[in-house]
């Protein structure tokens, strides 16, 4: 008799085509989009999906009239799953391209910076190079900054607000992300109004503090600390606590949190940076550092799944 219990290795049914498909779909595009992008024609998109939500006895998107209305909530659900898979096929094939990196390096991973799949990342890069010995710090960015010029680390991840420009010269320097900065608050403010702006804020060092005192002393208003940590998830819930006004990216923001700009009068602030910076020349470091540009945190990751580099 043959063996019914389920295979370790998934349903052999579910073919990367049908994920790429789904994703491209689920992240905007139109059929004809996604056909594009996967050099498939659009019926062959429109199969891609059918065959899935067949496999999966569910539906994964909303279509009507052949226009996609949005996500199910199973699609809701299989989305991150399928965006995994891709990502991490997308990683070990490169991985495989490349020589192993071997050898120890020294990489400070910033712990103020909200990135999902960061630590993930390094942790992938860990298990496809057996023969590299990772030591990873966590830390402020500032502090990152700091360690970098002191303390012989090989790499570091760290924030900056944009045109940051690296105390030395020899090192080289990848932008990961770009994402603008937010006053955000429980309530809504009037900036004239307020004879003080009491800040929901990131110690001193932090870029976003430094962005938000600069653009304040330029409009002439006094601020002090309502709430000061280090800690994002403190912050976060501080500012939705309602004990002040915080400065936070976009992708850090809760849900109840209300964009102060504009119409209530608050300054413009710079768009802030993730960035990785090589400080040694050594081999494994560059290694590490192309790893890492290909990751789960950067576009280039999803983007790749759109040309189709995922075999």
């Amino acid at each position: 008799m043959f063996d019914t219990q389920p295979s370790p290795l998934g349903d052999r049914r579910v073919t990367l085509e049908h994920l790429r498909a789904f994703v491209l779909l689920a992240e905007g595009m139109g059929f004809q989009q996604a056909g594009l992008q996967l050099y498939r024609s659009q019926s062959a998109v429109t199969q891609s999906l059918k065959r899935l939500e067949e496999i999966l006895d569910c539906k994964l998107l909303e279509r009507r009239q052949g226009h996609i209305m949005g996500l199910t909530e199973d699609g809701e659900r299989f989305l991150p799953a399928a965006k995994e898979i891709l990502i991490r096929t997308s990683e070990a094939l490169s991985a495989m391209k490349q020589p192993e990196i071997s050898g120890r390096l020294l990489v400070g991973v910033p712990d103020d910076f909200k990135v999902a799949d960061l630590h993930g990342a390094i942790s992938r890069c860990a298990e496809l190079n057996r023969k590299l010995r990772l030591e990873v710090i966590s830390a402020l960015s500032s502090q990152l900054l700091y360690q970098i010029e002191n303390s012989g680390l090989d790499l570091i991840i760290l924030k900056c607000l944009e045109n940051f420009v690296p105390s030395d010269n020899r090192w080289k320097m990848h932008s990961l992300r770009r994402e603008p900065l937010y006053w955000v608050a429980a309530q809504q403010y009037g900036f004239d109004s307020m004879t003080e702006v009491p800040l929901v804020i990131f110690p001193d060092g932090c870029c976003y503090r430094n962005a938000a005192l600069t653009a304040l002393d330029k409009a002439g208003k006094n601020a002090y600390g309502a709430y000061v940590s280090a800690s994002y998830e403190n912050i976060r819930a501080a500012v939705s606590a309602g004990l002040g006004i915080g400065v936070l990216p976009a992708s850090a923001l809760a849900e109840d949190h209300i964009i102060l700009g504009d119409e209530e009068g608050f300054p413009e602030l710079p768009m802030v940076e993730l960035v990785m910076i090589q400080a040694t020349h050594k081999y494994a470091t560059k290694q590490l550092a192309e790893f890492l540009s290909r990751s789960a945190f950067t576009r280039h990751t999803m983007a790749s799944i759109g040309r189709g580099e995922i075999a």
